[in-house]
């Protein structure tokens, strides 16, 4: 099987202009651990986000017609649960395009909130759609689950990862914009 160069990726990112490095477990608050080891605690390790808007990238790998990997960028919030179903009408979001001859011809994206937050965005809209014939780009989508918001997508190695990794990280800061907005309750008791 293939392993996924995690050091590769953390010098990709690194000649991007991110500063990250190979994640240990020990980067990852101890309350939070039971709940992000489905996306971390894979065979080839993870990356810890020292600067961007992505607090860890998760990397599994995938065997289906040839390897490929699953990557999860997670952005932490106290008070997701995946439960909760305003979390996923604030946070679920997908991109839909139809293609002519190769080129976008209807981008948009479809989900909750964070949906029209994403279609507001120009700079990112330009950068799917000149990038949406990727295989990298064609999966994105966004979810909300426990303590954290996922984007993910599937990559066929570190240098395509870093080629789009500016979309997952301008769509993490919108998501960490819009949970900063929204107040999603206390613990009251009573």
């Amino acid at each position: 099987m293939p392993i996924f160069a995690v050091d590769t990726l953390v010098e990709a990112l690194a000649a991007l202009g991110y500063a990250c490095k190979e994640g240990a477990r020990s980067d990852v608050r101890p309350d939070r651990w039971p709940y992000f080891e489905r996306w971390l605690q894979n065979r080839d390790g993870f990356v810890t986000m020292e600067s961007g808007h992505i607090d860890y990238i998760g990397i599994e790998e995938v065997v289906r017609m040839g390897p490929f990997f699953n990557v999860y960028c997670l952005v932490g919030n106290d008070s997701l649960s995946g439960s909760d179903d305003n979390a996923h009408n604030l946070l679920d979001a997908s991109p839909y395009f139809q293609l002519h001859n190769g080129r976008p011809k209807n981008l948009g994206w479809s989900g909750g909130v964070l949906s029209n937050l994403l279609a507001q965005d120009a700079e990112l809209s330009a950068e799917l759609a000149k990038n949406i014939m990727k295989e990298e780009c064609k999966r994105i989508n966004v979810r909300a689950h426990n303590y954290c918001c996922v984007v993910e997508t599937s990559v066929w190695d570190p240098a395509g990862l870093a080629s789009v990794f500016g979309i997952l990280d301008r769509m993490a800061m919108h998501a960490r914009k819009l949970m900063k907005q929204v107040h999603f309750g206390e613990n009251e008791y009573v």
